[in-house]
């Protein structure tokens, strides 16, 4: 993990929402308009993400460790490894994705989701 990057509290509250299992702490972190594309799905509005959130997060018990922080322009992006009761078919060992954030008025406004 870069130890010369901080991570906004926005950003890592987003990863103890999750690890915590509070959908409810996680929804709350997105400004209204905000946009999630996650490998190529777009998401977009609070309404969208909650769906989304439950479906490919919280109802997969999935738990991050975050590995890396960078910065990237005005966006913080954290690789991350995921672990959790999903098909791990889907997605190569060990399961790494690259969170690109960018945060607005203390929530985050979008979100971009690669596979690392």
């Amino acid at each position: 993990m870069n130890q010369h990057v901080t991570l906004p509290s926005e950003v890592q509250e987003f990863y103890n929402a999750i690890n915590q299992y509070q959908p409810e702490a996680f929804i709350d972190l997105f400004t209204p308009g905000a946009s999630v594309k996650d490998n190529g799905k777009d998401i977009k509005g609070r309404d969208a993400i909650q769906a989304w959130g439950e479906a490919e997060l919280f109802s997969a018990k999935v738990r991050y460790t975050i590995m890396e922080i960078e910065e990237s322009g005005e966006a913080i992006a954290v690789t991350a490894e995921m672990e959790g009761e999903f098909n791990k078919n889907r997605v190569p060992a060990p399961q790494l994705f690259r969170h690109e954030f960018t945060v607005q008025g203390g929530k985050i406004s979008t979100l971009i989701i690669t596979l690392k």
